[in-house]
């Protein structure tokens, strides 16, 4: 039969069709990447767990996979949710106070040793209109970043579910994935070997590496807030916990805070002694167990790191802190890629040399 296209317009419009089709998939399962994301960040977690029990202990396939999924669930899956949730309802309670939070504002604003650094830097904080922009917008960033876990439980049981469907089709037929990423991948072999490497190396760093980090930093904020009195010192060693993974400003974002309001409470035991514990201790314990890990677990670029972060954090929620630093390595290891196979003048083909002049000698 004949048909009324051309090779070259079948191939567009079979092109085209795969695309659309993909396009309309994904959208339609948008809702669930990050169930897609985390099962490939636990996949990289415990693969090699999974390589010595399968591989070494010669334990069956099945069995491995079990031991990993509830290792995974009680180790890693299970506590964030439960701290998920606790900062959730916290956020909500947080951001329908916004007039009493700017009011606190203005009390600690209105302390003379305030209104003295105010005077000394020319700049005028008591705007009551500023603060409730400010509080609102702060509330409204924490409810975003974690109410999602109480939006349903229908649909974070569906989460989880997919989440651990494809992981078990990571672990169970790994050899295959492998081969598929090879074969449609449009990169060299050790181009693709790269991407995983610093797949491995963005996953260890950022959730093992700077996860014992945050857990450091974390429990000694609380403990601090526990040693001089501050209130809800679990709760806010747990925020410790998640701003340690933010570049830069960490930490501080909790308990210099909390010993400035200390201070301008009239508390300066409390004040001055969670400002020094927090600068001493709680900073210098980073620099420490960064440079211990950094040789055993990888390191990351703090550029990319703070880059990754600003912008992860807005198109994948919690998962950014690992996102957001992955996609910025993957597109330096797509630029040197291409330096590689095309930048060269090696690769690319010479032009014959022109022709010899009449009567020239070749």
């Amino acid at each position: 039969m004949n048909k009324i296209y051309s090779p070259q317009q079948k191939l567009a419009l079979h092109i085209a069709l795969i695309i659309g089709l993909g396009f309309f998939i994904v959208y339609g399962l948008r809702e669930y990447i990050p169930a897609l994301i985390g099962s490939v960040i636990l996949f990289v977690l415990f693969r090699r767990f999974f390589h010595y029990l399968h591989r070494r202990r010669r334990w069956g396939k099945g069995l491995s996979i079990t031991v990993v999924f509830v290792s995974s669930l009680f180790v890693i899956v299970l506590p964030l949710l439960l701290v998920g949730v606790m900062i959730a309802r916290k956020a909500i309670a947080y951001s329908t106070k916004t007039d009493a939070l700017v009011d606190a504002f203005n009390q600690l604003l209105s302390n003379p040793m305030v209104i003295r650094v105010q005077e000394m830097a020319g700049i005028d904080l008591q705007n009551k209109e500023l603060l409730q922009q400010v509080a609102t917008r702060v509330g409204t960033f924490a409810t975003e970043l974690f109410t999602p876990l109480l939006s349903g439980t229908l649909s974070l049981f569906v989460s989880i579910s997919i989440l651990y469907f494809i992981l078990f089709y990571l672990f169970y037929d790994e050899d295959r994935v492998v081969a598929q990423l090879h074969k449609f991948l449009p990169f060299d072999d050790a181009t693709i070997d790269e991407m995983y490497q610093e797949l491995a190396n963005n996953v260890t760093a950022s959730v093992l590496g700077q996860g014992l980090i945050a857990l450091v930093q974390a429990s000694l904020t609380g403990l601090g807030f526990l040693i001089f009195g501050i209130n809800d010192a679990f709760f806010w060693g747990v925020v410790a916990f998640f701003t340690a993974f933010i570049p830069v400003l960490g930490t501080p974002l909790v308990w210099v805070p909390a010993g400035v309001i200390e201070l301008a409470q009239g508390d300066q035991f409390s004040g001055f002694g969670i400002l020094i514990w927090g600068g001493v201790l709680v900073l210098n314990i980073d620099n420490f167990l960064r440079f211990a890990i950094a040789k055993h677990i990888g390191d990351i670029h703090p550029l990319i790191t703070i880059l990754g972060v600003i912008f992860g954090l807005q198109f994948f929620g919690i998962l950014g802190l690992v996102m957001g630093p992955l996609l910025i390595s993957y597109f330096l290891v797509l630029v040197k890629a291409y330096q590689r196979e095309y930048g060269s003048s090696a690769a690319l083909p010479s032009s014959p040399p022109p022709p010899p002049a009449e009567g020239q000698e070749l």
